[in-house]
């Protein structure tokens, strides 16, 4: 992630107004609701989760709670389909440029995977990531913050275990990725910034657990993303090579489906 940056200039209300949160928080408990109460013919297999999520960078760090919403269809023969949103509030820590706390952060993933005809345990396809860091406001040091967007196609490889509490083993290697650094979201003078991301690898493992209250699913993931290209850009009138650095996210939580 670049610095955050001094002389902070229009930035958008959205990300500053805590009714803002409120009402994203209001519309994705609401569309977890509406989910629930429709025919499980209809609306495939959903689940809850509530989990807490880490992200770091060498000079920063990303870390809080997160509420999820995730969806399964295997009515398309050998194909999955699958997509899931996690909606979180992260607190900004950095040596260089202080605290922010609040931080609105919305990932979603979209997969669909083919099972193995001679290996049915085993399935293998293709997978859609996002994510959207509305890092806005300012800092403890008095720095500003910007938008940061990622988008990312995986290959996801999955094997499960064949018992009544089956054990599920995730794993993806990143085939091409896009980040966007909005700069000048703090100060019009400053350029955009969109770098490539080619190299990237993630697990998850997971355990489904029948309980009275429904099916439980803790689950842990662990993702890793290598250095970006290098994109040269005017940084206050000088020229400079930047880059989105190799990060870490652990994230570690409990879905829940309803009986």
């Amino acid at each position: 992630m670049l610095p955050v940056f001094r002389n902070i200039q229009c930035l958008h209300w959205i990300g500053e107004s805590p009714l803002w949160r409120v009402c994203a928080v209001w519309a994705f408990v609401g569309a977890i609701g509406s989910a629930q109460a429709q025919p499980e013919e209809n609306r495939g297999t959903w689940q809850l989760s509530a989990g807490w999520q880490d992200y770091s960078e060498p000079q920063m760090n990303l870390k809080g709670p997160e509420l999820g919403v995730h969806w399964q269809s295997r009515a398309w023969g050998p194909l999955t389909l699958e997509a899931e949103g996690q909606l979180g509030l992260q607190n900004y820590s950095s040596v260089p440029s202080g605290r922010l706390d609040s931080v609105l952060n919305v990932d979603t993933r979209w997969r669909v995977l083919r099972a193995s005809t001679a290996q049915p345990q085993w399935q293998v396809g293709l997978a859609l990531h996002t994510h959207a860091n509305f890092l806005r406001g300012t800092t403890s040091l008095g720095f500003g913050g910007y938008d940061r967007l990622s988008t990312q196609v995986w290959l996801p490889v999955r094997w499960h275990s064949a018992s009544a509490q089956p054990w599920t083993v995730d794993a993806g290697w990143l085939l091409w990725g896009q980040h966007e650094s909005r700069l000048s979201q703090v100060n019009t003078s400053l350029q955009d910034v969109t770098n490539q991301q080619r190299k990237g690898v993630y697990f998850q493992i997971s355990k489904k657990i029948p309980t009275d209250l429904g099916e439980m699913q803790p689950y842990a993931r662990w993702t890793w993303v290598d250095d970006s290209d290098i994109q040269w850009v005017s940084l206050v009138g000088v020229d400079r090579g930047t880059y989105e650095p190799r990060n870490n996210r652990l994230q570690v939580g409990l879905k829940w489906r309803m009986r």
